[in-house]
């Protein structure tokens, strides 16, 4: 047997990352799925050749990485080019999710964190799945704080489950719309039932 395995996902902007950092906290051990097709996406690998074979050098900043801003403008405004870059990306990324599942024991639990997990096989991987949600307003607040514009914030959006998607999907649904406080302790809910030995029958 391997270890346990929590899909953490959610709509750009819910917080997942923060969720994520306070179940590391908790003791799980956690993997940012996005950060690893960043980590494909570097000069030299099999996945930088690939896209840049798909997409073109234009997408390429003055260093030759890739820039993901101009990736990015590429892909969130046509969704056959978005499909494009998930088929390079996503078997990379769960290929790396897999072996990193097989290294750890039965008693731990593996929290993979990905923002498109619904979408791709990934999901199979995983033996529960949890969603962090927020209302569309905190999270188009949520993006401005990052930089992004709401007609960015509003196309990415359109390229994701809707809220009620990612509810029907989820065995543990997550709100934070709160302060950090009223997260913490839903989080830390959640953990606790996972961490029972009923939860994970």
């Amino acid at each position: 047997m391997t270890a346990f395995v929590v899909g953490l996902t959610g709509p750009i902007g819910a917080g997942k990352s923060t969720v994520a950092g306070m179940l590391r906290e908790l003791g799980a051990k956690v993997l940012d799925a996005d950060a690893i097709a960043r980590d494909e996406l570097l000069r030299g690998t099999v996945g930088y050749s690939a896209v840049i074979q798909r997409f073109g050098t234009e997408i390429l900043g003055e260093d030759k990485e890739v820039d993901r801003r101009k990736l990015a403008a590429k892909v969130f405004a046509d969704p056959r080019q978005l499909e494009a870059l998930e088929r390079i990306l996503w078997p990379r990324v769960i290929a790396r999710v897999l072996e990193a599942r097989s290294m750890l024991s039965v008693r731990e639990v593996l929290v993979v964190e990905a923002i498109k997990l619904l979408d791709t096989s990934l999901r199979r991987a995983c033996d529960r799945v949890w969603v962090v949600v927020a209302t569309r307003n905190t999270l188009l607040s949520r993006l401005a704080g990052r930089g992004v514009d709401e007609d960015d914030a509003l196309r990415r959006l359109s390229t994701q489950s809707t809220e009620a998607e990612f509810r029907r999907a989820a065995d543990t649904v997550i709100l934070n719309d709160g302060d950090r406080e009223s997260l913490g302790q839903a989080v830390a809910s959640a953990w606790a039932a996972v961490r029972a030995p009923t939860g994970r029958s």
